[in-house]
């Protein structure tokens, strides 16, 4: 059991939410709880989408993208790589408004694996994840080909 306030009740999340604040819940503060009705979780570490970040771009919002998988980084192959991919990317990474793919390594090419390779997002997905893709473990591509995002 916790101690002080208690902050939140009646929450109720879909599970595709970014934060419990997106969930429906009463007013913070507002409750009718104990202690006694704490909640709590427990998260394993494996699991989850995959970590994304931008590389080697001017700014925090935009560049050649990479996934973590299997603890190592690694770049995403740019066949099929569209604006809708790279809408997701920015949506992932908390980034709104408009999002421009970039093919070719614009940003430059990776060292290491490339993980992913025909990514098909719709562009309402949550997560790079969330869209289709060939397997992990097999791809055509070269770093010549690394995807980057503009967002």
């Amino acid at each position: 059991q916790g101690s002080g306030p208690i902050l939140l009740d009646e929450v109720q999340c879909s599970g595709n939410e970014l934060s419990l604040d997106q969930c429906e819940k009463s007013d913070w503060g507002q409750q009718n709880c104990d202690h006694i009705e704490d909640a709590g979780v427990s998260c394993d570490p494996f699991t989850g989408p995959p970590p994304v970040r931008l590389v080697d771009g001017e700014s925090t919002k935009e560049g050649r993208v990479e996934v973590l998988l299997n603890g190592q980084w690694g770049s995403v192959c740019d066949d099929d790589w569209t604006d809708r991919d790279a809408t997701v990317v920015c949506r992932q990474l908390g980034f709104g408004g408009t999002a421009k793919a970039r093919a070719m390594a614009y940003f430059g090419e990776g060292h290491g694996p490339i993980h992913l390779d025909n990514v098909e997002c719709s562009g309402t997905e949550h997560t790079l994840e969330q869209c289709a893709r060939s397997d992990t473990r097999t791809h055509s591509c070269w770093h010549s080909e690394d995807a980057g995002v503009i967002c």
